[in-house]
């Protein structure tokens, strides 16, 4: 058996309010960068399926720029490092690693020649660097600033000029190489979020959270003209990108706006709203310009606006930012629903990529657990609720609210008003959208699943046992203990004919019941490297998936149960949810935010 990827469905960028999301491009115009957790993602702009992956940093990344060349990205993080890796090979074989600042690096630009990096950001003993990309010899000194540096840019023509802003309100004017200080402009009343050479190195812009961006000339940085304040931003202004023709700019604000302008007379040429009632995820907080022109919200949805229609943009790409730890698939509609750490559920179009959200008010919490019973999608969460929502309409409704934690659901499928969850104290029949009898546990309980026959309950408990229940009605009635696993169980599962039941453990253990004979048929299972988060039967019951905290996801084999398929890191940081398409193909996501498809080849 052998597996191969097919499809990645990547995370959105990582926001924080009040703070400018930095998007890269490429000099081919052909792919746009960002930062997404440790990870660095690469994405086609036309194909949203076409994503790379930079998996290298150790901690949260916050900026990423591919050289002009093409041939390396330089990224960095919260702890002050700068990456330089290939671009060339799939691998991405890191070039360099250099320590440059104490503190985070909040953006980073190359020379027009990819042989210079300018690198700014907070620290103890200085606020940015510059520096050779080979070997990281400085080339020059950036300084001037007491407060920690936003943003910066590097004139893309010769003279070389590198400006600076900063939390101090001054822009900084440096002119080499070797680059020194040359002078600080006093424009701004508050942070300078943002500056920007134009493609022509004839201007520079900078912008802020005063409302207002002033221009200068490219060459000696003298002011050469401001954007008007007639229809102007009402919010503080995060980013600003050039057009490629020099001739405008355009500006996303925390105003739940963007605003194009013309570059020669700073007047506002159109307003582009996203959302006809904006609400705070619509906060746009950076923008940049290729063929495409794309934004990013406070929410991390990428908008591709339509310089045409200012009011609707061409496409929105939206996506998890945060952990997913849920994951379902609706065959009927060949749709993936995930649910994550930051308790939103999203749809995916396993076909081509495009994501679409629930609305009104959802779970509070994180989502733990997405089934299906129906028309219907039932979702349960770690704030103690499990919800019933139609899964066409994808509008919150239904809820229904457990008196203590929560650690798992199933649900009927021929009796469609049932659903069975474990509590922390005990087992819960709901009928109906109505709990109709509670049954008390001397033992937590950590897992349950519910036979294909739906008269047995296995429910799995911290003491590490597995008891199965005669469900009669809305009674359980316990008729057998499992004894087997070494670590707690943390999931259960029945094959789709009946056979079997799955569970696997933090022990790293996946064990096979017989339920002829309520005995372990299967043992032996036992490669992961740790805690095993979630286990998927196959469609026709041959094959098992596994995934777990190593990152890694294996497929088993029944009837040749010393074969497996290994899949490693395939999540980096941990692998929390997996789920069959088909008897072929499985889909896993995790910690890095993103659902990945595999294609598996059986012997």
């Amino acid at each position: 058996m052998s597996a191969t990827k097919l499809n990645t469905y990547a995370a959105t960028p990582s926001t924080t309010r009040g703070k400018a999301v930095q998007l890269g491009g490429d000099p081919k115009k052909q792919v746009f960068l960002y930062c997404s957790g440790s990870n660095v993602f690469i994405r086609n702009v036309n194909d949203p399926l076409k994503v790379d992956i930079f998996y290298e940093h150790s901690t949260t990344t916050t900026i990423a720029r591919l050289s002009p060349s093409g041939y390396y990205c330089a990224s960095g993080d919260i702890a002050g490092n700068v990456k330089i890796w290939d671009m060339v090979n799939a691998e991405h074989i890191i070039k360099i690693e250099l320590k440059i600042l104490s503190g985070p690096i909040l953006d980073l630009q190359w020379s027009d020649d990819s042989k210079r990096i300018v690198a700014v950001g907070e620290g103890k003993e200085r606020f940015g660097a510059v520096f050779m990309f080979d070997s990281g010899s400085s080339v020059g000194e950036i300084s001037g600033h007491s407060k920690p540096i936003l943003a910066c840019d590097f004139k893309q023509t010769r003279p070389y000029r590198i400006a600076t802003c900063s939390e101090d309100s001054f822009v900084n004017w440096f002119e080499g190489p070797p680059f020194k200080y040359k002078k600080s402009m006093k424009d701004h009343s508050k942070f300078v979020n943002c500056v920007r050479f134009s493609p022509d190195g004839n201007k520079m812009i900078s912008v802020g959270s005063d409302q207002k961006g002033f221009l200068f000339d490219g060459k000696e940085g003298n002011p050469i003209g401001k954007l008007s304040d007639s229809n102007g931003h009402t919010g503080g202004i995060y980013s600003v990108a050039w057009s490629p023709d020099s001739k405008q700019v355009l500006t996303a604000s925390a105003d739940k706006t963007l605003k194009l302008w013309n570059a020669e007379s700073g007047d506002c040429v159109k307003t582009f709203s996203m959302s006809e009632n904006p609400t705070i995820d619509h906060q746009m907080l950076g923008c940049m310009w290729q063929d495409e022109v794309l934004a990013v919200a406070l929410s991390g949805d990428i908008y591709y606006l339509d310089l045409e229609s200012p009011n609707k943009p061409k496409r929105v790409i939206k996506g998890h930012n945060k952990f997913i730890t849920a994951l379902g698939f609706d065959k009927s509609q060949n749709v993936l629903f995930s649910g994550s750490y930051d308790n939103q559920i999203l749809v995916w179009n396993v076909s081509n990529g495009m994501c679409t959200g629930f609305e009104g008010k959802g779970h509070t919490n994180q989502v733990n657990r997405l089934l299906f019973q129906g028309d219907n999608l039932v979702s349960s969460a770690m704030d103690d609720t499990i919800r019933i929502t139609n899964k066409n309409t994808k509008q919150y409704t239904e809820s229904i609210s457990l008196e203590s934690t929560l650690s798992d659901i199933a649900v009927g499928q021929k009796d469609q008003s049932l659903i069975v969850a474990s509590l922390v104290d005990g087992v819960v029949v709901i009928r109906n959208g109505k709990v109709a009898q509670k049954t008390a546990t001397s033992y937590a309980t950590s897992a349950v699943a519910l036979s294909m026959d739906e008269v047995q309950v296995a429910v799995a408990g911290k003491d590490n046992l597995i008891r199965l229940h005669e469900l009669s009605g809305s009674s359980l009635k316990e008729t057998a203990v499992l004894k087997g696993h070494r670590g707690n169980v943390t999931r259960l599962v029945y094959s789709p004919d009946g056979r079997f039941l799955a569970s696997a453990d933090t022990n790293r253990e996946i064990l096979v019941w017989d339920l002829s004979k309520n005995q372990v048929a299967i043992e032996g299972w036992v490669f992961h490297t740790s805690r095993v988060n979630d286990i998927a039967w196959s469609p026709d019951s041959l094959h098992l998936v596994s995934g777990s905290l190593d990152g890694s996801v294996y497929v088993w084999s029944v009837e040749k149960k010393d074969q497996r398929v290994t899949i490693r890191d395939a999540h980096r940081g941990g692998v929390n949810c997996v789920v069959w398409l088909d008897n072929n193909v499985v889909a896993s996501a995790g910690q890095d935010c993103c659902i990945k498809t595999w294609n598996v080849t059986h012997v």
